[in-house]
């Protein structure tokens, strides 16, 4: 009967202070708590407004679509520079047209016409 009532004492809410007391159990719990609840909101500010958080993942996801989107655009003139470069080499009416065009070049007994447009301060 005796360990009985030292068992009851233990969590009896007169006895404050002591070791053992349900007070003292609930100050520990108090604390466990709140820093749990501080961690909490620390992990939630990290997971909404951090840089490596959601907003920053969304951020990160429309520079992705925006790269892209440059490589496919790249892609597309790269293509289409080298059927110009293979064009160029296989066809000989496209080397002269690049050539008379890039270098005002003629041939023997042809005329070339240069248009001249006036320049801004002729005009005034």
């Amino acid at each position: 009967m005796n360990s009985k009532n030292s068992f009851a004492n233990r969590f009896d809410p007169s006895k404050k202070g002591k070791p053992g007391t349900l007070s003292n159990g609930l100050h520990v719990v108090r604390f466990l708590v709140i820093l749990f609840v501080a961690l909490n909101v620390l992990l939630l500010y990290g997971i909404f407004f951090s840089s490596q958080g959601i907003l920053g993942y969304r951020q990160q996801t429309a520079q992705v679509a925006e790269l892209e989107k440059k490589i496919a655009e790249l892609k597309r003139k790269n293509h289409k520079l080298f059927n110009k470069i293979q064009s160029f080499k296989k066809d000989p009416q496209a080397q002269e047209r690049l050539v008379r065009q890039q270098l005002g070049w003629a041939k023997e007994n042809e005329l070339m016409i240069e248009f001249v447009t006036p320049e801004k301060a002729d005009a005034q």
